[in-house]
């Protein structure tokens, strides 16, 4: 059973509305978010337990302008990120959680983070 990972700024959408009525763009916040993306992408990478490295290396933050989110494993490098995160009991693999800890790890981070951003958006 796959569980929730991430969380959300209650907000957040608001926040962007208000910013952009004081002139800024929805991409100037994109720095903010790929900052926060790449942070948790590293935390993520730092958790997993492989043999070869290639999930670990397969982890990386996107670049969006009103999230940040981090995606693990590809389609030919690395196709069992699901299986290694979130386990599958019927094949004996446990779980190792590696994106909900990053994400537990992020939770304060984050927000100070996109706070600081906002804040030089509005000092802009």
């Amino acid at each position: 059973m796959a569980r929730d990972a991430g969380f959300k700024v209650e907000g957040l959408a608001q926040a962007v509305r208000d910013l952009q009525s004081l002139g800024a763009e929805v991409d100037d916040l994109k720095a903010g978010f790929s900052k926060i993306a790449d942070e948790a992408a590293t935390r993520a990478a730092r958790h997993v337990r492989s043999r070869s490295g290639r999930l670990a290396r397969s982890v990386r933050g996107n670049r969006a302008k009103s999230k940040a989110v981090v995606r693990a494993g590809t389609k030919r490098g690395a196709p069992h990120a699901g299986p290694i995160n979130y386990g599958w009991p019927r094949r004996g693999i446990r779980a190792q959680g590696f994106m909900q800890k990053a994400d537990q790890e992020m939770r304060p981070r984050a927000v100070q983070m996109l706070e600081d951003e906002i804040n030089h958006q509005i000092r802009k």
